[in-house]
């Protein structure tokens, strides 16, 4: 998903001025976002602050021309407020809003975990300060900075043939999805690729094509996508990682075994994109 009318603002030293009306993204400390409820349905608040908070909204851009206000509520629940208000997953807010909005709401809620836990240097203590006109903050102690964390992952759809390997994890219900893992130092996407692969599965591939990238702000990954062609091995499951690994057909997931990984995400992208080679079977 894109936000293409969206134009980013960053923290100046007129920051103060920040518009005191907009889009409000109103962020709880798990990082659940409040709607609004007007008109007997629930929606992002629209207007003036919707609630009083210690904290100080940060002016994240415009969308539309419309100011876009990320605000650190300070509490810790996530049920309902007053006026029949509620704090809303970001999982469970897709569908609710307009995809642009959800994007921002992504987007905020990594920038506000950042402003909670980049109070001070990590290498000496003292406080850190606020960069010009970025998001990134520094030291005038040590000279030591830093920016709001992205770390990539790798997912993969393993195909072979009209097969597709799919993993599982408890607590997962029926949902299966495609191998997934962090980046580690020193490695490329393309490494990462065919050690997780073999590590969760074992199995080994080739062919690893790259496919596209996403946010995922669970709490800052950059996911990107690849299709990779099976090569050799025998399935054998990380039972650290995973308790299921299994070869699926287009026509197992055509009659909805297994579920699948909802819309929103990448590996459903990647599934979908994988389906349409097979017409026939497509979900």
């Amino acid at each position: 998903m894109t936000t293409p009318n969206f134009v980013r603002a960053y923290p100046t030293s007129e920051r103060a001025s920040a518009p005191a009306s907009g889009l409000w993204f109103v962020v709880n400390r798990k990082d659940n976002i409040l709607l609004e409820r007007r008109d007997g349905s629930l929606s992002l608040p629209l207007g003036s602050a919707p609630m009083a908070s210690t904290h100080v909204p940060q002016l994240l851009g415009y969308l539309d021309g419309v100011p876009c206000l990320a605000l650190d509520s300070g509490i810790h629940a996530d049920t309902s407020t007053t006026s029949g208000n509620r704090f809303v997953g970001l999982r469970d807010l897709y569908g609710r809003v307009p995809d642009s909005h959800y994007v921002i709401g992504g987007y905020a809620s990594q920038i506000l975990g950042w402003q909670r836990v980049s109070q001070f240097c990590p290498s000496c203590g003292a406080r850190w300060i606020q960069n010009e006109g970025e998001w990134g903050k520094h030291c005038e102690v040590c000279g030591y900075g830093a920016y709001p964390p992205v770390s990539p992952c790798v997912i993969a759809l393993v195909h072979n043939g009209d097969r597709l390997l799919m993993t599982h994890k408890e607590g997962w219900g029926p949902r299966f999805g495609l191998v997934a893992g962090f980046v580690e130092p020193g490695e490329t996407l393309e490494q990462c690729i065919v050690r997780e692969v073999l590590e969760e599965t074992g199995v080994t591939i080739h062919e690893a094509k790259y496919f596209a990238s996403q946010s995922w702000p669970f709490p800052h990954q950059i996911m990107c996508g690849f299709f990779a062609a099976y090569a050799s091995g025998d399935i054998n499951v990380d039972k650290k990682e995973l308790d299921d690994v299994r070869w699926f057909s287009a026509e197992d997931l055509r009659t909805g075994n297994p579920s699948i990984p909802p819309p929103i995400s990448i590996a459903r992208q990647l599934i979908d994109t994988w389906l349409m080679r097979h017409p026939s079977c497509a979900v």
